[in-house]
């Protein structure tokens, strides 16, 4: 007997009290390659159905103890055995007894004395419609997991379109809220300086009003232009030898000026210098994440201090900015970063800028094979790391 499932043509159960119609039966199907187990009573054919998967049942009618209707009606009642082809062997030809057969779920019916062949033509259809079936089954099965997950695919893309859009929107009317300010300021400024009677003084406060809105104006352009650029794969890092310690001391010194203004401290902390300071990276991009990180710095710091510096951390060199400002909730933690979120959820309520600065800083650290982070307290200040392959 064949025990590979996929060399024989199928495998077959037979049931029959009678020793010598096991031996007839198990002759003629054994010589059409099927696998074949056998038992004398009800008992024995439902022990084999539990332990062993078969394409089909032969069952004799006539037994002692269980009958075959019996037998079939328990096969029946198995959800995991309901499909299964269930063939009665029968001498007898009654109708009644043949449409009994088939109440009680059999899909066959052989008669005793039976053709050898029309038995295996019977057995070959029922099990190649069982193996049919059960492809059309798994096919069913398969496509139905793939509408499921289709569906699953297009509800998340769907939503993520409407998150996408709801930020956009607001990003947009923040964006528009940003231009409008310094243009307003702009306006105004021209205004009084159209004025005859304007003196010497108020020309100045308007110039400088004009000139700060202005600048205030172009940084938000600017930061449009680059968004787009980062969203549209056209930022590209020109990567060269850097010494972060001569970046950090140009960043001290050009903020220098407005911490004096502001009244507030700013001053180098640690700072890794000379060769050890080298990085291969773009110090036109690295130099725009401290502006970035220092700006944001301000921003949120109304008093106290603000410093940076950098220190080395295994095969990484670690660059800061540390403030003591207003901090972060920790429930707008994962918002800092990313792209539109920021005026969603009005982190810069209150404060000038769009809201995406730290976007394109963590784009450029990214583009610099670096990341970015930050720890925060509330009251108590933040700071932001940053860092890159030393």
């Amino acid at each position: 007997m064949k025990e590979n499932n996929e060399e024989m043509a199928g495998r077959v159960l037979i049931v029959d009290d009678n020793p010598k119609n096991l031996q007839v039966l198990g002759k003629f199907l054994r010589n059409e390659n099927y696998g074949l187990e056998f038992a004398v009573d009800g008992n024995a054919a439902l022990e084999w159905l539990e332990i062993r998967e078969f394409d089909l049942v032969l069952l004799d009618v006539n037994m002692p103890g269980m009958d075959g209707f019996d037998v079939c009606r328990k096969i029946r009642s198995n959800p995991r055995l309901d499909k299964m082809p269930v063939f009665f062997l029968t001498a007898e030809t009654l109708r009644e007894s043949v449409l009994k057969g088939f109440e009680v779920g059999a899909q066959d019916y052989i008669t005793k004395p039976f053709d050898s062949r029309e038995l295996i033509i019977r057995v070959k259809t029922h099990i190649s419609l069982k193996r049919s079936m059960e492809k059309l089954e798994h096919l069913n099965q398969t496509l139905e997991q793939r509408v499921e997950e289709r569906t699953s695919e297009l509800s998340v893309a769907k939503e993520r379109a409407e998150e996408s859009d709801r930020l956009k929107t607001a990003f947009l009317m923040n964006i528009s809220h940003e231009i409008r300010t310094p243009l307003n300021g702009i306006m105004g400024a021209l205004m009084m300086l159209g004025k005859d009677d304007i003196d010497k003084n108020r020309k100045m406060d308007c110039i400088g009003m004009a000139t700060s809105s202005g600048q205030r104006l172009l940084e938000t352009i600017n930061d449009i232009i680059e968004i787009s650029r980062i969203e549209a794969g056209e930022s590209v890092a020109e990567m060269v030898r850097v010494y972060t310690d001569d970046i950090i001391r140009a960043q001290f010194y050009t903020f220098k000026s407005q911490a004096d203004i502001d009244g507030l401290e700013l001053y180098i902390a640690e700072m890794v210098r000379g060769e050890e300071a080298v990085v291969v990276t773009d110090g036109v991009k690295l130099a725009r994440i401290f502006e970035i990180l220092l700006k944001n710095a301000f921003k949120f710091t109304p008093q106290g201090k603000i410093e940076l510096g950098s220190y080395r951390e295994k095969d990484s060199l670690v660059l800061f900015v540390r403030d003591t400002g207003i901090g972060i909730p920790p429930g707008q933690a994962e918002a800092i970063f990313k792209r539109f979120v920021q005026a969603d959820m009005g982190l810069n309520r209150g404060h000038e800028g769009a809201g995406i600065g730290l976007a394109i800083a963590k784009a450029y650290t990214e583009a610099l094979k670096g990341r970015i982070w930050f720890t925060s307290e509330i009251g108590k200040g933040s700071t932001f790391f940053f860092s890159l392959p030393a």
